[in-house]
């Protein structure tokens, strides 16, 4: 247990690039491991059928001892094209939502591969590495999430912090020089107004609708920003329906070091009558010198890891959030997920040059 009451647990997985986490809830699987316990995490290089991993507890084992990591036995169907960057993992209906990015490189351009949405049935896995692979879809619209993320904040958004020169250049302007020039299909999907769309954090609320959070952009005041979506399922089903933005949620969620944070990573809690957020947010992009991001917003290079939670109000699909400190994570600049498990027990992943942690802790009543 490290100086901060956190078990930090090593998980050695190529490549090593973790992002988001999400409790396994089948039964059977857990049994046929021999686990206790058991989260889903996603890796975000390579394709998404070779980047989905669960990491289980043995059963009977002290907190501490005992975890392994194991790679989903996979196969894609549906719009199995190229992808990659995958960074967040949410549940809905027994369906496990794996969302890409739909960003790009540091220094750009944004990348259509990275613009998919995935999904599993859980129920369906009956051990993770055997045959027969488990069966996952994949809906690869490049762009269309993009698009319709930023028609709704043109339209009613929050007041967004000014894209920057550096991030313009790289992230739209050649964008929309690369669509153009190479005859892309997607070429009329990203406009010189637009704002890159950087995906890092995704939960279903009770009602069915979608929270997606966003590392970038973020408000003018510099807070992270949720994206609340209806209908995600849409685009694995025939027809020409989308999904529908309801609504933003800016959420006062800075933590120190920094002037502005994006989402890292959340989850949401039922608590009684209501829902509680938990988010964690950071850095807009990691301390690489070749992050546009960096360049145009240095008072984002610094800000510290750092979990909170706020109230959902039941009958809003937007509005403001003030977010309560929970913990942070001065030494770890790189939590990539958070999940919770029953009891109120808190579980982070990180990604760093030495592998995979899953770090936890009891979240402590008032």
């Amino acid at each position: 247990m490290t100086e901060d009451g956190l078990h930090r647990l090593e998980l050695n997985l190529q490549p090593n690039e973790a992002s988001g986490l999400l409790a396994v809830e089948h039964g059977p699987l857990l049994e046929a491991q021999g686990w206790d316990l058991a989260f889903w995490a996603v890796l975000d290089e390579g394709e998404i059928e070779d980047c989905v991993a669960v990491i289980g507890h043995r059963r009977g084992g002290a907190i501490g001892e005992g975890w392994e990591i194991e790679r989903l036995h996979a196969e894609p169907i549906g719009d199995a094209g190229k992808t990659e960057d995958a960074e967040a993992v949410t549940r809905h209906g027994g369906w496990v939502y794996i969302f890409g990015s739909h960003f790009g490189s540091k220094d750009g351009p944004l990348q259509p591969k990275r613009g998919f949405v995935a999904r599993f049935l859980e129920a369906e896995v009956g051990h993770a590495t055997q045959d027969p692979a488990m069966e996952m879809e994949i809906a690869r619209h490049g762009f269309l999430m993009h698009r319709l993320i930023n028609d709704a904040l043109k339209s009613g958004g929050p007041e967004l912090v000014p894209l920057g020169p550096n991030s313009y250049q790289a992230l739209i302007e050649a964008t929309i020089k690369r669509g153009e020039t190479e005859n892309r299909r997607w070429a009329d999907l990203v406009r010189e107004d637009d704002y890159p769309i950087n995906v890092e954090g995704a939960a279903f609320r009770e009602s069915g609708t979608l929270l997606l959070g966003l590392r970038f952009p973020v408000s003018a005041e510099g807070y992270p920003i949720l994206v609340e979506l209806e209908g995600i399922e849409r685009l694995f089903e025939p027809g020409e329906d989308l999904p529908e933005v309801r609504g933003f949620w800016v959420v006062d969620a800075v933590g120190r070091e920094g002037d502005i944070a994006g989402v890292r990573d959340l989850a949401v809690l039922r608590a009684g009558r209501g829902e509680e957020l938990h988010l964690v947010t950071g850095n807009v992009d990691s301390r690489d010198r070749h992050s546009v991001l960096i360049q145009d917003y240095p008072s984002g290079h610094n800000t510290v890891a750092t979990h909170f939670r706020s109230m959902l109000p039941p009958d809003a699909r937007s509005g403001t959030l003030e977010g309560e400190f929970v913990r942070e994570f001065p030494d770890l600049p790189r939590v990539e997920g958070i999940a919770i498990t029953e009891g109120g027990r808190f579980f982070y992943v990180t990604d760093e040059d030495e592998g995979v942690h899953l770090r936890l802790t009891r979240l402590l009543a008032d």
